[in-house]
């Protein structure tokens, strides 16, 4: 059995990002190595569900995988508690090899933030009360004006090890702003469903830089065309971005909007003249990779790049709405869906409101999800 002692993470031999489907061991055809990893995980994650305070606050915070006998653990989880627990739990498991353990812990990520905070403190004299939660970082407390309160959102997101960032920071002489979006991550490759039962795959995130956090998904499914274009029945394979405002439940493994796909107006096919990919020395929130991410380009930024490069304007009409908003009879396939975890992240009357354009959370989100 494993030693509870945990060596450093050497980043340079192991990615989970390169590959997330050896370190599974579910390959096609897997070797016996694989099949023994395999078993491996299977029992990590088993012996760290048997405790009780694991499996309450940090089992689906904990990613494992394994390869060639050697545990890497990655996520974010709350304590050094929790850490010695997660070790003591993994150490009944044979067959480890070793273990190489990558976890953020809440308590010293909150010091990394607030220490970062602490010289904008002292240049505009103010306060920030900064909490974390599995890697989702709060700033609380009053500050001056807008341009101080965006600029410790920005701070607290230079970390990479930072999942998001909530901003409830108040400027003085101002009324606290509601509480809108959540903290939401939907997962790559998870089943995005429209109210009219239409279904979609998530393949990339669009993330905004200032905070790490999603402000849009782009998904790919099977669209009807307008009759007025083609014949009634068919489809067509395409990619759209939706705003986070249009979902209305989300779990690990399925979500749900609260618009039909034919309301075309609530999104927008996939143009990539306006994002972009994030620089390379950017490192994503967890548990994303870097391929998954996308950056929004605003409109204003891509109009002078067309007066530069003609030829993106073809790029910028696919850009619009691709049909007017038409109805269509729609089915509540929420009635037959069985609860894995989903949350109501937002009601339809607050969504009609809201802008259909990619628009980045409000800085007193709330944390959810």
């Amino acid at each position: 059995m494993l030693s509870v002692q945990v060596p450093r993470v050497d980043a340079e031999e192991f990615s989970r990002c390169d590959e997330p489907e050896q370190m599974a061991g579910h390959a096609n055809n897997p070797s016996p190595i694989q099949k023994t990893d395999g078993a491996i995980r299977d029992s990590i994650y088993h012996a760290i569900w048997k405790d009780n305070v694991l499996r309450a606050v940090e089992h689906d915070e904990i990613d494992v995988h394994v390869k060639n006998g050697t545990v890497y653990l990655s996520g974010h989880i709350v304590s050094t508690t929790s850490q010695s627990r997660i070790t003591n739990a993994i150490g009944t498991v044979p067959d480890i090899l070793r273990m190489k353990n990558n976890l953020v812990l809440d308590d010293k990520l909150t010091g990394e933030v607030a220490t970062a905070l602490a010289a904008l403190e002292h240049t505009y004299d103010c306060k920030f009360f900064t909490g974390t939660s599995h890697g989702v970082v709060s700033i609380n407390g009053v500050v001056p004006d807008e341009a101080v309160k965006l600029l410790a959102e920005q701070v607290a997101a230079g970390n990479p090890k930072v999942r998001g960032v909530i901003n409830n920071a108040q400027v003085v002489g101002t009324d606290l702003s509601p509480q809108e979006l959540p903290f939401l991550q939907p997962a790559i490759g998870e089943t995005i469903y429209f109210s009219d039962s239409i279904s979609t795959v998530v393949k990339q995130v669009v993330i905004s830089p200032d905070n790490r956090r999603v402000i849009g998904m782009l998904v790919q499914g099977q669209f009807a065309v307008p009759v007025t274009e083609n014949r009634q029945g068919k489809m067509l394979e395409k990619t759209i971005v939706v705003p986070m405002a249009l979902i209305r439940y989300l779990t690990k493994t399925s979500g749900f909007l609260t618009s039909a796909s034919t309301e075309t107006t609530q999104y927008q096919d996939f143009n990539p003249s306006y994002f972009t990919k994030p620089p390379s020395d950017w490192t994503p929130p967890y548990p994303y990779c870097p391929q998954d991410v996308l950056f929004h380009i605003p409109a204003s930024d891509v109009e002078n790049q067309i007066m530069i490069d003609p030829d993106l304007a073809q790029l910028k009409i696919a850009a619009q709405p691709t049909s007017p908003k038409s109805p269509a009879p729609q089915t509540d396939i929420l009635a037959n869906w069985e609860d894995d975890g989903g949350m109501i992240v937002q009601t339809a009357e607050a969504v009609s409101l809201a802008t259909p354009a990619l628009k980045e959370p409000s800085v007193n989100d709330s944390l959810g999800g």
